[in-house]
């Protein structure tokens, strides 16, 4: 049997891009919260900051910056010891689709826990809605969640910025 791939999974109707990250499902029952949108706002922050490095960097800020990177990913790993499996998805501006074996049905509201790397510590934690779930075999099934509603104007600017960046990489790496 062959691996699932993001190739399987359905198309969102706006800028996206697919990949093999940490992502978890889990039902949300009451408020998004608080904690959690603050966590994921200044996660995004650290995804959307610029990531050219001009030629007359000063070695003693790239230096530090390592050390403020490395800071953050001890204390995350302390924070956060478990990490959910990689998992196809493909991510957009205003929704996630992946493939999961929990039949999540449409109207549903989830907590969405997504490493947005595979080798990172760093965490977004979203409120989706499940807006389409489609078998796929036996016990998967491909499922799709608007993610608005994770996000105030400041934080989804932060959020398309991530997505489009990630967009471009995956068109330069075809």
């Amino acid at each position: 049997m062959q691996a699932p791939s993001a190739a399987d999974l359905p198309q969102l109707d706006t800028v996206s891009f697919d990949a093999e990250l940490p992502l978890a499902a889990q039902a949300l029952d009451g408020e998004y919260p608080p904690r959690m949108q603050r966590e994921t706002r200044l996660s995004l922050r650290v995804l959307a900051a610029p990531t050219e490095t001009p030629d007359d960097s000063n070695p003693v800020m790239l230096r530090l910056e390592a050390k403020l990177d490395l800071a953050l990913e001890v204390s995350l790993l302390e924070r956060h010891p478990d990490r959910p499996n990689n998992t196809p998805c493909r991510l957009g501006l205003n929704s996630i689709a992946w493939r999961d074996q929990q039949n999540w049905q449409p109207g549903q509201r989830l907590l969405l826990r997504l490493h947005p790397n595979p080798d990172s510590a760093l965490s977004l934690c979203l409120c989706g809605v499940i807006a389409s779930n489609q078998p796929a075999g036996e016990r998967d099934y491909l499922l799709t969640a608007d993610i608005h509603e994770s996000f105030d104007a400041d934080t989804h600017l932060l959020w398309e910025k991530w997505v489009f960046r990630r967009h471009r990489r995956a068109i330069q790496e075809r």
